[in-house]
Parts: structure tokens; sequence; C-alpha cells
């Protein structure tokens, strides 16, 4: 992890604790109840990519006590589907926040901090090409980095055939 890398990983950290913050002490500060809905609907699909991502601890070769470090590509289950459920799951969850508390603050951090998600999928993908070569190459032109949708899709019609 470079410096810059840590100093974004503190934002997020920050970024978070902030956004509880202002999520318990100011509520749903503009009302917008249909806002607050989208909130929590993005809140359980943050929730589902992390139990759904589980897979990885099983299929990953990981080994114990050494973090989120694979030993082999999984393309299966939700990484069949998507590449990074959980930064996905991340950016759901900060979004989620934001449009629940609707706060002016909590709006800006949830979407930087999405943002800033989405930069470390491109910097982990740099390091998985150069850990998994040409087999991630392949991965990579059949499952979307964060598209669910797509990856929904792409996955229903890989199934199909």
């Amino acid at each position: 992890m470079t410096g810059k890398d840590k100093i974004i990983a503190v934002y997020l950290l920050l970024g978070s604790v902030i956004q509880l913050f202002m999520l318990f002490f100011f509520g749903n500060w503009a009302n917008l109840d249909v806002i607050m809905y989208l909130g929590f609907i993005s809140l359980v699909i943050s929730v589902v990519l992390v139990l759904s991502s589980n897979i990885l601890r099983k299929e990953g070769g990981m080994e114990e006590g050494k973090g989120f470090v694979t030993t082999k590509l999984v393309d299966s289950g939700i990484y069949g589907v998507i590449r990074h459920p959980i930064y996905l799951s991340l950016v759901y969850l900060f979004i989620g926040f934001a449009l629940i508390s609707q706060h002016p603050i909590s709006l800006f951090l949830g979407f930087t901090m999405a943002l800033l998600c989405y930069y470390f999928m491109i910097e982990e993908e740099k390091l998985t090409i150069e850990k998994f070569g040409n087999e991630f190459l392949q991965y990579m032109k059949k499952v979307p980095r964060s598209n669910l949708l797509i990856g929904i899709w792409r996955a229903f019609r890989r199934k199909s055939k």
C-alpha cells in the first residue's frame, strides 16, 4: 500500500465515522422519505454483497491469518457476476448512509468515498494482473468490474448456453 493509498484509507475510515455521526445526530436531515428508503435498499444490497463474497475464503485458497490473499483466481458465485463485491458493498454502504442521512456533509462524503472505492478497484486489478496474468485478463473480459446489472445479465447468459 502506497502512502497515497494509506491517506485514502484513512479518509474512508474517518468519512465512515463522520457519516455515522451525521446519521445518528441529524437523522433524516432533509425529510425526503423516498430517498431514505433508497438508502435502506442500498444498505441491504451492501450486506448481501458482503455475505455472498465469503466464497473467496472457501475457494480462493486463502491461508489462515493472511487476510484476503488468495492463491487461485475465484470466478464462481458472486465473483462470476462482478469482480469486486467487497468494494462494491462499501460503495453501497457509503451511498446508503448518505441517502438515509441526506445531510450535505454526509452526501459529499458518501459520494467521494464511493469514487475512492472505485479507485481501489482499479489499483487492485493492476496487482491481480501481475499475480494471475492472462487468466485474470480473460476473467476481466467475462465479468464486469462493478456493474451488478450487467454482471447478472452476463452470468445468466453464460448459464443458459
